[in-house]
């Protein structure tokens, strides 16, 4: 049974795919141009069809400016828009990076072809994706609603720049001559992070993400 409020997909884009902050203390506005530095994917779906065949949710998210980012990834359940995963994603200049919202049999998971540098790991491989997960209404967090993994099973999805990179860093996530990145360099970066080092090689906010 949904649980999640379909609405039209392409009008829900086209008006809020791409969201541009103008300033830390101004309102969120729609940027006519597509592009900006919060995107917002109204619906995503792993449930069965009326002929029980299972959805997939295939999304993308586009780096159309010439220097790398950050930006966080959040996927939120459709009941009580409660996390159920998220990640920081690094995106070469001019990158693009695609994921995969499957079914699984509790609920649902994502996996990628991508090689574009995430913390957390996201899986590569399709026999063992990387889980959805209910921490956020189980427990000390349980909230009115069931709390077992159909939850997760449909929801949406926002993609939130935290910044332009520079320096070691960008250049540790940049692709060189359209050759993805080596994977140890996202260790690398990883590492960075949790020594707390990452975010001096992280400026202010350039927009230019666009997805679908």
């Amino acid at each position: 049974m949904n649980t999640f409020k379909q609405k039209s997909l392409y009008a829900v884009v086209a008006g809020l795919s791409a969201l541009g902050a103008t300033g830390a203390a101004q309102a969120v506005s729609v940027n006519a141009s597509g592009l900006g530095q919060a995107l917002i994917y109204p619906y995503y779906t792993v449930r069965d069809t009326k002929v029980g065949e299972a959805y997939n949710s295939l999304l993308s998210v586009v780096n159309s400016t010439a220097s790398a980012k950050a930006v966080k990834v959040r996927f939120l359940e459709g009941k009580n828009s409660r996390e159920v995963l998220d990640f920081n994603l690094y995106l070469s200049a001019k990158d693009v990076w695609v994921a995969a919202v499957i079914p699984t049999a509790e609920g649902a998971a994502i996996v990628t072809p991508d090689y574009s540098c995430t913390d957390g790991v996201v899986s590569m491989d399709d026999a063992n994706p990387t889980h959805f997960v209910n921490y956020a209404y189980t427990g000390a967090y349980d909230d009115p609603a069931n709390d077992d993994l159909d939850r997760t099973r449909e929801g949406y999805v926002e993609i939130i720049e935290m910044g332009t990179m520079w320096g070691y860093a960008a250049g540790l996530v940049t692709h060189k001559a359209g050759t993805p990145r080596v994977p140890a360099n996202c260790d690398y970066v990883r590492l960075l992070a949790a020594q707390g080092n990452l975010e001096y090689y992280i400026t202010s906010l350039s927009g230019g993400l666009f997805g679908t």
